[in-house]
């Protein structure tokens, strides 16, 4: 039997390629840009603070919701075509936050997370179905690009904000062009790929002659705990590495730019090693590199000297880059089928994400309880401990249909 997915590379479909591409630039950015014109938001929206940090804590308990049902949805549907939906779900999302009022914005918020949530988990799994000889070098292409575009929602998002009196409405209502493109991209790819995918199925279901039990897998539970300590780094440092700059001595300008450094910082690193995980068999060093760079790049953030700070916001942002493509890469090899794939990133990330959430909150209430932010600090570094404590494991050479 010939099945023709298994010969795909990726130099021979580019196609496919821009697609996942402009599919991936929709999946971090439109939460990225909400963080740089959050006072405009209150202001017109009639909010208080409280309300305010809500709205970047709701994708993320979403996720954690949401991304468990997606092999199901999946299973019904085809990766596909769930793909396309979701993000015709993510244009609907993008709109209503910035149609009318708080309530509206709040209803966006909420099915944002969901369309987003399946973008998430189906992804990685898509990667691993289409492109099964060079699983490493296309995630890294989608994970590479996630954090570019995080970046560029961070950094263009108050600058787009003063362009038109359209103020925060364009900021945000930006990313509906970049959701258009990746349907228009995607359409004849996903007809084909249901194709492809149906006609696949039989052969996969000769791999997989048992449903994977995932939640009973210590396998899957490793991988999810990395995914959440990942992830608790990512939102922590986006939500309050700012504060910690300008309590360093920085002006609120300069930390922006120093946050978005750290986002772009990220890029090569999600790129690269997707593609040497891909080759080891064995990803402890990896785990060991990464927790390396963690240590060094937060312990930096207790100095006050402004070569100090920069170094360690480019030392940090490689660790989360390299961190958060390895957790993606780990969705795609730690599973022997596509199947199996899917269950593992949708519980690593139902798992991860709600363990994100708890992040900002927890630093918030650290600062408000010692009234400093060297305790937010800390907390980053343990949060880099926790990642090594799981993560080390979680790299092992095994998958988790066999446990």
């Amino acid at each position: 039997m010939t099945d023709p997915y298994r010969i795909n590379k990726v130099n021979n479909n580019w196609g496919v390629i821009f697609a996942i591409v402009f599919i991936a630039s929709t999946l971090r950015a439109p939460l990225t840009s909400v963080g740089p014109v959050v006072d405009e938001i209150k202001q017109v929206m009639e909010i208080n603070n409280s309300v305010a940090g809500i709205l970047t804590t709701i994708p993320l308990i979403i996720f954690a919701i949401v991304s468990p049902f997606v092999s199901k949805v999946t299973a019904r549907l085809t990766m596909s075509r769930t793909i396309l939906y979701s993000t015709m779900l993510l244009i609907v999302a993008l709109y209503l936050r910035i149609a009318g009022d708080f309530t509206l914005f709040l209803i966006g918020t909420l099915i944002l997370g969901v369309a987003i949530a399946f973008g998430n988990v189906v992804l990685p799994s898509y990667v691993k179905w289409y492109f099964p000889m060079q699983i490493g070098l296309a995630t890294g292409i989608y994970s590479g690009t996630m954090n570019f575009t995080a970046g560029l929602g961070g950094g263009l998002s108050f600058p787009l904000s003063e362009i038109t009196p359209l103020g925060f409405r364009l900021s945000l209502s930006f990313w509906i062009l970049f959701a258009i493109i990746a349907i228009i991209l995607w359409i004849p790819k996903a007809r084909k790929g249901v194709q492809l995918e149906k006609a696949t199925a039989i052969a996969d279901q000769q791999d997989r002659p048992k449903k994977v039990a995932i939640t009973k897998s210590k396998l899957a539970w490793m991988v999810a705990l990395t995914m959440g300590f990942q992830s608790m780094v990512f939102y922590t440092v986006v939500a309050w590495v700012p504060s910690i700059l300008v309590d360093r001595g920085l002006d609120p300008s300069t930390a922006g730019y120093l946050l978005m450094l750290n986002q772009f910082s990220q890029v090569p690193m999600t790129f690269t090693f997707p593609i040497i995980a891909s080759k080891l068999k064995d990803q402890r060093i990896l785990v060991v590199i990464i927790t390396a760079l963690f240590l060094v790049g937060f312990s930096l953030f207790f100095t006050q000297s402004l070569v100090l700070l920069i170094i360690g916001i480019i030392i940090a942002g490689l660790a989360m880059g390299a961190c958060f493509s390895l957790c993606m890469t780990f969705f795609s090899i730690r599973a022997r089928t596509s199947d199996g794939s899917i269950s593992l990133s949708g519980f690593g990330q139902s798992v991860g994400y709600l363990i994100a959430a708890v992040g900002p909150f927890l630093i918030g209430y650290l600062h408000d309880a010692t009234e400093s932010w060297n305790s937010g600090i800390i907390a980053l570094i343990v949060m880099s401990a926790l990642f090594f404590i799981f993560g080390y494991p979680a790299a092992k050479n095994r998958v988790v249909e066999d446990h």
